[in-house]
């Protein structure tokens, strides 16, 4: 079969939609695939797939299977809406429309043999498997490469480390972003091999191949030639429905990533705080942050970020609460599963805004050094109390965290208030120049392997 060609989605976004992934978020891209026009596409796409099928095993000619083909193609989702105000069942109707477009002859042929949701959970497989792989996942690969750059670029940028938002001890801008290059690349890969996963069926009204065994020798066969022509395995176990699992996975996948950006927009928007200044959303011209407060360099598009993954998870909530279903079907999924592309495009949408704004991100690196200096070098504690132990100081830990701590209650530098305390003075002596560099100046000589690290992480997710 050749490819299935989805109805063009308007240009424009909706402004008397409901939904804000149809307003104010709307995306053609999106929309391609996710739209109500692409579902009934899709399973149009999959009743074309079963007419190929029954011409293959001889049930019907091949003029009857072009038939319903060329029939399905031309399916309108307004006719399907428009009949389904009479067959109050949304398969029936988009059979009927089919049927409209073909001869008396072939009428017999259409949907023949199957149940709805052979169709239904079929065309869903390969609606969420399409748009996993030609948009989530490569806004996700996009947004990484993005970070990567940012990486590279301050691998040696030096930034003070913050643990419960505290200042702890420096790492590197560059090392900042690689966590997060990892954990994106990482999470796009599986949901590579998860989207993959997902299955059809085509095993009839309780999954047993009932109504097939009627009229096909091996209707395992017929299932696995229907599917294949769509690119789709049969699940290995089908009632009426395909379980919920391998949908169910990856969309906790979809949670995990959804998750991942959230946190890098979390810290990206902390770091624009008055007081931190380290970063700056780019604020184009025109922009405007407060309508009463006009200072205001609002970073909204990262909160967005953080909002629109709480739409994620709900859909991962609902997901779960769809792994059960009464014996070989109810229908207890049949709306709330019509909500999961919300998952998938709000994990596009949110990938997209995110490789925009860290794209142009701009970074403060005097205001970085600036902050690393707040602390007086308090932030050598640690190093302190570990040299304190090399040579010998029986309660290491205690002195240094005393000595750190007036140092930043005095306003003074560690140094100072080291080389003035008797006893850990004559401790300091012993310190080489190299050991004394380290407390004296951690932001230059404190920082581990941060620029290492980073750069290997860079080696991996490059171009990948």
């Amino acid at each position: 079969m050749k490819p299935i060609t989805l109805p063009e989605p308007p240009k424009e976004q909706n402004y008397y939609a409901i939904d804000p992934l149809d307003g104010r978020y709307y995306d053609v891209e999106i929309a391609r695939y996710l739209s109500e026009s692409s579902r009934i596409a899709y399973q149009a796409y999959m009743e074309s797939a079963l007419a190929m099928t029954l011409w293959e095993v001889g049930i019907c000619s091949k003029e009857i299977a072009d038939e319903i083909v060329n029939s399905a193609e031309k399916i309108m989702a307004e006719d399907v809406a428009n009949e389904e105000q009479t067959t109050k069942h949304d398969v029936k109707a988009l059979v009927n429309c089919i049927k409209a477009g073909v001869s008396d002859s072939a009428k017999p042929f259409v949907h023949f043999g199957a149940t709805s949701y052979d169709i239904v959970a079929s065309a869903s497989a390969l609606q969420l498997r399409d748009v996993s792989q030609k948009v989530v996942i490569p806004r996700l690969k996009d947004l990484v490469q993005t970070l990567v750059k940012i990486a590279e670029e301050h691998a040696e940028t030096v930034q003070i480390g913050r643990t419960h938002g505290q200042h702890a001890v420096p790492i590197t801008f560059g090392f900042a972003i690689a966590e997060y290059v990892q954990r994106l690349g990482a999470s796009a890969r599986s949901m590579e091999v998860l989207s993959g996963k997902l299955v059809g069926k085509f095993s009839g009204a309780v999954g047993a191949y009932n109504a097939l065994s009627i009229f096909v020798d091996d209707p395992v066969a017929f299932e696995k030639s229907v599917l294949g022509k769509v690119g789709l395995e049969p699940a290995e176990y089908s009632t009426q429905i395909v379980p919920a699992d391998v949908t169910v996975r990856l969309m906790a996948e979809l949670t995990v990533s959804a998750g991942i950006m959230a946190n890098l927009a979390h810290d990206m928007r902390h770091l624009q705080r008055t007081e931190i200044a380290e970063t700056r959303e780019k604020f184009e011209t025109g922009q405007t942050g407060s309508s009463t407060m006009a200072h205001k360099r609002n970073p909204w598009n990262f909160e967005n970020v953080v909002s629109m993954s709480k739409q994620v998870l709900a859909q991962s909530v609902n997901a779960n609460q769809n792994l059960s279903s009464e014996h070989q079907r109810d229908l207890t999924d049949s709306a709330s599963a019509r909500f999961y592309p919300v998952a998938f495009a709000s994990v596009a949408s949110m990938a997209k805004r995110l490789n925009g704004i860290m794209g142009k991100i701009e970074v403060d690196a005097e205001a970085m050094q600036r902050n690393l200096k707040l602390s007086g070098g308090a932030i050598a504690a640690e190093p302190l109390y570990l040299l304190f132990e090399k040579y010998g100081h029986t309660q290491a830990h205690e002195k240094a965290k005393a000595l750190s701590h007036k140092s930043l209650e005095l306003n003074t530098s560690l140094v100072e208030v080291i080389t003035s305390d008797p006893e850990a003075n004559e401790y300091w002596q012993k310190f080489t120049d190299k050991e004394k560099q380290i407390i004296e100046s951690p932001e230059l000589h404190y920082t581990g392997l941060a620029s290492q690290k980073t750069r290997n992480i860079i080696a991996k997710w490059k171009s990948s």
